[in-house]
């Protein structure tokens, strides 16, 4: 800290570091500069309706995330990414039903319920790869 004028000034040197330049990636630097500012308590309410956690980027998602991980036990945290339908994207059967005029919603509606429960089993009994998964149903 430097003073200037009566106020005190921070000044950084060339080596500090302020965090990670995403917020999921910065444990750290996250935890100690959380602020709890009441959101925890309604996304831990099951009963509460306003439970579903949007915003821009640097709204404070991560740092809500990982201080839900941080408070409970039984948290799974799943990737979009692995939730997503990417790999039927240009699967010919989907397209080829599509083109006819069938509709598929019921079909996309069960297939990603599927894929998310998948999802959640992998997590729950740690499958990482097909040599877990095989050492799980044994």
């Amino acid at each position: 800290m430097h003073t200037k004028n009566g106020l005190e000034e921070f000044v950084f040197s060339r080596h500090d570091d302020v965090g990670a330049a995403g917020a999921e990636d910065d444990s750290v630097f996250l935890q100690e500069c959380f602020v709890d500012t009441g959101d925890i308590d309604i996304l831990l309410d099951c009963n509460e309706p306003k439970r579903l956690l949007i915003g821009r980027t640097g709204a404070g998602k991560s740092a809500l995330i990982n201080e839900i991980n941080n408070r409970c036990k039984n948290v799974i945290q799943l990737s979009p990414h692995s939730l997503s339908l990417n790999y039927i994207a240009n699967n010919n059967i989907i397209t080829f039903f599509e083109s006819l005029g069938v509709n598929l919603s019921v079909f996309y509606s069960l297939l990603w319920k599927h894929i998310f429960v998948v999802e959640l089993l992998k997590e729950k009994f740690d499958i990482k790869n097909e040599s877990s998964q095989k050492n799980y149903t044994k």
